[in-house]
């Protein structure tokens, strides 16, 4: 998994401020999971995190026909391997990934060029895993559809407002000092988890910062064509319509708003410019910067199901995984609310299943 590669590898964690006593009891939680966990165990846990991934993607798109095309959907992934020991640490795992019901395959360099003519063609390429179901989206015009299609459910939307607590008797939400009472509530808190704190519920998280690079296509035969991951450098280029994005960082004890970090922001660029020479316009009015917050939990899958309050549910730390995952996630609350048996099951993502560690 890419968190496991992060930990293991600090010159990949960008930034870091001083580790205080929560981090490094996470990361206690995370190592001792590591090794009390059977390769078999292992398995088991990116088996449910694909079965989860594969269902997300068949939901994603069924309510609407032009939705994939308006959020910039493109097909293929490749997975850009560095050196023979990344190729044969992959080529043991492949038959796993294919039996779990996932197409992919070992390509070679020359391959990898045939599928993205943009590559340098000085890059270090030993291979790479070619995924072509894969997707990249644009997450923000995908995020904006969704919101158009359940307001014309008639769901009611309220951007920008806080609320200032849950209470769970009776059950609501406290807003501006005002209490309003519902049938069950969904948190989905992401990197703030200071409701779920004040009704006393503790998940064993940790919150990593990481930044996307946005920018212009200047080639569109030197620009990516979908999306490659750079396994080394855990780095993300994607296409999106007339534009590229990158995503890459890691900063421990790290907040969306605390500032950027250079080093960082060059680091991308470097790779931009390594990767797809000639295909990015960086120095474009247009270029825009992000700093995010995601949350992770020691075994890197999500909480999904219900707390220990009655008709309060939890949807959160989805770490690198949301887009991937928030259709299926979703889909199966919307099934536990209603009483209902879950498409797949959900059993890995339950929220109580750190309670006794």
């Amino acid at each position: 998994m890419p968190l496991q590669r992060l930990l293991r590898n600090p010159h990949l964690l960008q930034g870091s401020t001083l580790i205080g006593g929560q981090t490094w009891r996470w990361l206690r939680q995370w190592k001792k999971r590591e090794k009390q966990a059977s390769k078999q165990l292992n398995r088991q846990l990116a088996c449910d995190l694909q079965n989860l991934a594969a269902y997300s993607q068949s939901l994603r798109w069924q309510d609407s026909e032009d939705a994939a095309i308006s959020a910039e959907l493109k097909a293929g992934h490749l997975v850009i391997l560095r050196t023979p020991q990344d190729c044969v640490f992959w080529k043991e795992r492949l038959e796993s990934l294919q039996h779990q019901g996932v197409p992919c395959s070992l390509v070679t360099a020359e391959q990898c060029q045939q599928l993205e003519p943009g590559l340098g063609q000085e890059l270090p390429i030993a291979g790479a895993l070619h995924f072509p179901s894969g997707e990249s989206i644009n997450p923000r015009l995908w995020t904006q559809q969704l919101r158009t299609q359940a307001q014309a459910l008639g769901v009611n939307i309220h951007p920008g407002v806080r609320v200032d607590a849950v209470q769970n008797h009776p059950l609501g939400l406290k807003i501006q000092g005002r209490m309003y009472l519902h049938d069950s509530i969904v948190l989905c808190t992401g990197a703030h988890q200071d409701l779920l704190q004040h009704i006393g519920i503790q998940l064993p998280s940790l919150a990593i910062a990481g930044y996307s690079v946005t920018a212009p296509v200047r080639d569109a035969l030197l620009a990516p064509r979908s999306s490659v991951m750079d396994w080394a450098q855990q780095t993300t280029i994607s296409r999106m319509g007339q534009r590229v994005r990158i995503t890459a960082g890691a900063e421990l004890n790290s907040a969306a708003d605390t500032p950027q970090q250079q080093p960082t922001l060059q680091r991308m660029y470097n790779l931009l410019n390594d990767w797809f020479p000639g295909g990015v316009q960086l120095s474009s009015p247009q270029l825009q910067i992000w700093k995010g917050t995601r949350l992770l939990l020691p075994d890197g899958l999500p909480a999904v199901g219900p707390s220990p309050h009655p008709n309060i549910w939890l949807n959160t730390a989805h770490g690198s995984h949301g887009i991937a995952l928030a259709a299926g996630c979703a889909r199966a609350l919307a099934d536990m609310l209603s009483h209902k048996e879950t498409a797949i099951d959900m059993g890995a993502f339950h929220p109580h299943r750190f309670q006794h560690n």
